[in-house]
C-alpha cells in the first residue's frame, strides 16, 4: 500500500511540472509563497524523483 502512494505522489508532481509548461505564467505559489516558475518547476521535479525512487526501492525489494 505505501508503494503505490508513492507511485501515485511522483505522477501527480510529474503532471504537475508538465501542467507548468502549458499554464502561461511568470510564478506559481507553493503553499502560498509565490516563487519562479523555474525553482516551481524544480520543486516538484525534486519530490518525483524522490517519490518515484522510493517507489523503485520498494518494489525492487519484493521480486
Amino acid at each position: 500500500m505505501k508503494s503505490i502512494i508513492s507511485l501515485i505522489i511522483g505522477v501527480i508532481a510529474i503532471i504537475n511540472v508538465v501542467y507548468s509548461f502549458w499554464k502561461v505564467s511568470g510564478s506559481q505559489s507553493i503553499f502560498g509563497i509565490e516563487m519562479n516558475v523555474w525553482v516551481y518547476r524544480l520543486i516538484w521535479s525534486a519530490i518525483a524523483v524522490l517519490f518515484l525512487y522510493d517507489y523503485y526501492k520498494k518494489t525492487k525489494l519484493r521480486f
